[in-house]
């Protein structure tokens, strides 16, 4: 596609959508997709000020959609320590800091429909880590199966293995009981949000969190109600009890992995036919596509040339969709950081909605240059010191990429930083970034 014909295309993209089920309309496509941000104090807990003034500075920038960080239902159940988590009562005072975040997401006072504000709802499952995640040394995260977490690289080494082996102990398999209890702290993670105000929530089934976890062959060995072959029998439950308990205008998203990437674990048919089941429901407003999880990384990889990892599924995810009202809209997410590449995301009908994280750091008000047409922008790459590489730990090497988007969301959030189109990426080491974000 030319240049000109890209120019001449991108009103495509500042088109509005109505949501098929909650009736909600998105003023254009472009999403702010949600990225794990390290805000919070150690231990996990509201949003605060630092969420705030992040959150104020996409809310102005004329998003169509902004999707919170991941919000943890379970604080016991953290990824790095520093997250957002569902208060454990609904009152008042424990809804009030997520009500102001709800506020700063719609930060734009233009006419027209406004910045939708969706969160996150997640639980890690065997994904939350000793030390930082909300147990005891010794008590083991829950899961569907006691599948442990291994270490799959192809480049990884033996401290790379050991290194696993120490962080992520074997989880214990939660019983049908338990499995009900998380069931219950997704939909009060709902009713919370509700009541603050936002517009909906997006459950986090990808990335190998607990409800990927339950879908997952690889994970998933358990028999009964949400075994083998009702992998899908716990979203549902979710679903359906959350449409139960908010307004029908109330937005309903998911995210989902494209596939598992490696043996035993979901392929790109089956993953094909989680869509086509999910979207029969007729319960979701959209199915947001991207892939990895803490054994393979996808979604943690430092940015390349390539564009749109995902691009091949969520066309035929699109393709799978049925033909009524209420199927939901497809959301592509992965690496997406031109103007030229989201044009052409959308009118080769590979997606209806374009997801951006990382590049959303390093320009927040992306979208207003995207439809300025001023998108000229060189995105630099996180630090790579050559003793991560050596090292041959790749989950500590992705750590310190993610751990330097969230220092530079740490100085967006405290008005030190305010992003390229003010000054130049502040240059940061990955010791530097590690230090800031979880330790300081």
């Amino acid at each position: 596609m030319e240049e000109s014909e890209v120019d001449s295309d991108v009103a495509i993209l500042q088109e509005s959508l109505t949501l098929p089920c909650s009736k909600k309309v998105l003023p254009n496509r472009l999403v702010k997709a949600a990225m794990y941000e390290a805000l919070t104090t150690f231990g996990g807990g509201p949003p605060n000020n630092r969420h705030f003034g992040l959150y104020k500075r996409w809310g102005q920038s004329k998003w169509g959609m902004i999707i919170t960080g991941n919000i943890q239902v379970d604080p016991h159940h953290l990824t790095l320590g520093r997250d957002m988590v569902v208060p454990d009562t609904i009152t008042p005072e424990s809804v009030a800091p997520f009500v102001q975040l709800a506020q700063c997401c719609r930060n734009d006072n233009s006419s027209g429909p406004a910045t939708l504000a969706i969160v996150q709802l997640s639980h890690t499952g065997r994904q939350s880590p000793r030390i930082v995640g909300g147990r005891s040394f010794f008590k083991a995260p829950s899961a569907p199966s006691t599948v442990p977490l291994q270490s799959r690289h192809e480049n990884d080494g033996v401290l790379s293995k050991l290194f696993h082996k120490f962080l992520f102990i074997p989880p214990r398999e939660l019983g049908d009981d338990e499995v009900e209890t998380v069931i219950q702290s997704f939909v009060r993670g709902a009713e919370v949000m509700r009541d603050a105000g936002f517009d909906g929530v997006q459950l986090h089934a990808s990335h190998g969190y607990l409800l990927s976890q339950f879908i997952s062959p690889k994970t998933n060995k358990r028999g009964g109600p949400y075994g083998h072959p009702n992998n899908l029998h716990i979203i549902h439950e979710i679903a359906t009890r959350i449409r139960a308990v908010v307004p029908s205008s109330f937005v309903l998203g998911i995210k989902l992995n494209a596939a598992d990437c490696v043996q035993g674990g979901t392929t790109e048919e089956q993953a094909l036919q989680q869509v086509r089941d999910i979207s029969e429901w007729g319960i979701f407003d959209f199915i947001e596509i991207s892939g990895g999880d803490y054994e393979t990384l996808e979604f943690m990889k430092a940015p390349t040339p390539r564009e749109a990892f995902f691009a091949k599924f969520s066309r035929s995810a699109m393709g799978a969709l049925p033909k009524t009202p209420n199927a939901p809209l497809i959301m592509l997410t992965g690496s997406l950081r031109t103007r030229s590449v989201m044009v052409k995301t959308i009118k080769a009908e590979h997606a209806h909605l374009v997801g951006i994280g990382r590049a959303a750091v390093i320009c927040p008000s992306l979208p207003e240059r995207i439809f300025n047409k001023d998108d000229n922008i060189d995105y630099p790459a996180p630090p790579a010191p050559s003793w991560l590489s050596k090292a041959k730990i790749q989950l500590l090497g992705s750590g310190s990429n993610t751990a330097w988007y969230c220092a530079l969301m740490h100085r967006l959030g405290t008005n030190r930083w305010d992003g390229i189109e003010d000054s130049e990426v502040p240059r940061l080491g990955a010791v530097r970034c590690i230090w800031e974000v979880f330790i300081k």
